[in-house]
Parts: structure tokens; sequence; C-alpha cells
């Protein structure tokens, strides 16, 4: 089976819905402070629809979204928006995938495609949405480049996307740093994955444990959206948030008032930290505007 193949067999057969209650981002604390840093604080689908209020259109505005899935987070910026959107073309590889989206107010068009070799039509999109996926795309030139072309003049491109090491691997003074406030901060029960794995010392998988597309050239992914685009609005975080609550989110009790001081101060480390330089930043949330004549 080929690093393809592999790909698009996890795809089709994850438990996708498990995989996100255990996520970091799951964490209401954790994901409301992210949006509360990111352009005027409305969160993503609510910035961009702000953004887009500006286009001029007498019909529907029309979307794409890359490297999809099952186009769970991806809807939340097309459906049920003003201006409203009337067709989106879903790019992926895992047709399996993208048959469990069951749109709501809108076309959906899926497209089975190795987003690899994607070849978009020009200046068809008023917004192209690349949400947790695009990090597993090798040839991000051309993934950049396509989106850039594929935008109306005025169009927007929003990502959220993984900017750390290649094959999601924690660089060592994250790693450190996790390591300290998760042992000082929480029982062992709480560390304890989904996976019945132990975080500690130890707060992340082998590449051997991912799809062989997870994270495959994510060194690229930031130089390259800045080449091709102009950011309007933009936040880099989870240095610590991801390495520490990710696989563990089900295990906090948001409810406690404990629990609660724990992730603020989690949040506090993490971005004081991220901010004179001794950690760095793993995901990037971004919109941005195609570059004119780039190539």
């Amino acid at each position: 089976m080929s690093d393809l193949e592999r790909a698009e067999h996890t795809w089709d057969t994850i438990d996708i819905d498990r995989v996100r209650s255990v996520a970091w981002s799951s964490l209401a604390q954790v994901s409301g402070d992210v949006w509360q840093k990111f352009g005027q604080g409305r969160g993503g689908p609510a910035e961009v629809e702000a953004l887009l209020r500006g286009h001029d259109r007498d019909e529907p505005l029309v979307g794409a979204a890359l490297v999809c899935g099952d186009m769970e987070s991806e809807r939340l910026f097309f459906e049920h928006r003003q201006p409203s959107f009337g067709t989106v073309d879903g790019y992926d590889l895992s047709a399996v995938s993208m048959a469990r989206y069951q749109p709501d107010g809108v076309e959906f068009r899926a497209h089975k495609v190795d987003c690899n070799r994607l070849d978009l039509p020009v200046a068809s999109y008023d917004l192209i949405v690349a949400n947790h996926g695009a990090h597993h795309v090798w040839n991000l030139g051309n993934l950049f480049y396509q989106a850039n072309k594929a935008l109306k003049p005025d169009g927007l491109f929003y990502m959220y996307e993984w900017i750390g090491p290649r094959y999601l691997q924690i660089p060592y003074r994250n790693r450190a740093v996790a390591w300290v406030l998760l042992v000082a901060l929480f029982r062992r029960s709480t560390r304890t994955t989904h996976m019945g794995k132990l975080k500690g010392r130890s707060v992340q998988d082998p590449p051997s444990a991912f799809d062989p597309s997870e994270a495959c050239n994510s060194n690229e992914l930031m130089p390259q959206f800045l080449h091709y685009f102009e950011p309007v609005a933009r936040h880099d975080h989870a240095a610590l948030t991801y390495p520490i609550f990710e696989g563990i989110a089900q295990n906090l009790d948001p409810t406690r008032a404990s629990v609660r001081r724990r992730i603020t101060l989690v949040l506090t480390v993490e971005r004081w930290l991220t901010r004179i330089g001794l950690v760095r930043p793993l995901f990037s949330v971004a919109i941005g505007r195609p570059r004119p004549d780039v190539m």
C-alpha cells in the first residue's frame, strides 16, 4: 500500500467524532482564548463573514474547502451566513469522509482528488477554507498557488493549521515545559489518555503513529501562505495547550473551578513564554487576501 493509499484508508475508516472529543481544542476555555485574540475576537467564521459583507454580489457567493474531510468545521463558514453562499466545492482524498457531510442551505459539490495535484478554476471563489487539512499536503507550493489563482480579486483565504515541525513532533523546549506543567498541575488519572497512555515525560507519539500525510511538510506551510497571501488577521498559538491537553481533554471537568484555574494558568504561561520566544507556537489561524502577480 502506498503512502497515499494509507492516508486515504485512514480517513475512510477513522472514528472522527472520537478524535474530536479528546482534542485539546474541544476545551471551550482553550478555544475561547484563541478567538479572543484573533481579529476582532468574534471567532473565525464570524470574522470572515464580517470581511465578506463588503462584497457587492447580485448572486450568492461561491466557496471552496480544501482537504475538507466531512466538512464539520468548514460548514460553519458557508451555511446560513450573510452574505449567503449558494455553492461550495469540497476537495479531499477521502470520498467516504465527504459523503458524511449533510449540507444545510448550500449546494455541495464533492471532488475526490489528491490535493498534492490540485488544479482549481481561475477566479471562481469568494472564500477558500483550509481548516486542519492543508498540513496533510506535501506540495504546499501548488496548494497555495492554486488557492491564490482560484480566488476572485477581493476573495479571502482562511486557514487554521499546524505550523510546527513535521509529523506533529513537538520541539524540545515545548515538551520540557509541558511536562513540568502536566506533572505539577494534573493527577495521574487526568493525564491518562483515551488510549490508556500516561502523559508526562512523554507528551507526543512518534511519526510512525500517524498516517504518512500528517504534517508531512509543515515547515513550508507558513512561508507558502505568506508568499501567496497578504495577512488580514493572524494568531499563532498552542505551544503548550496542544502537547498538554491533546488526548486528555475528556478527563477535565470545566464545571470545576479548580480545573478552570489550572487551564487558565497553562494559557497564561503559554502566552508569556511564546512572547519571549522560549517556546514555539504550533498552530496558526489566519485570514489572507490573494497577492496579485505572484508565481
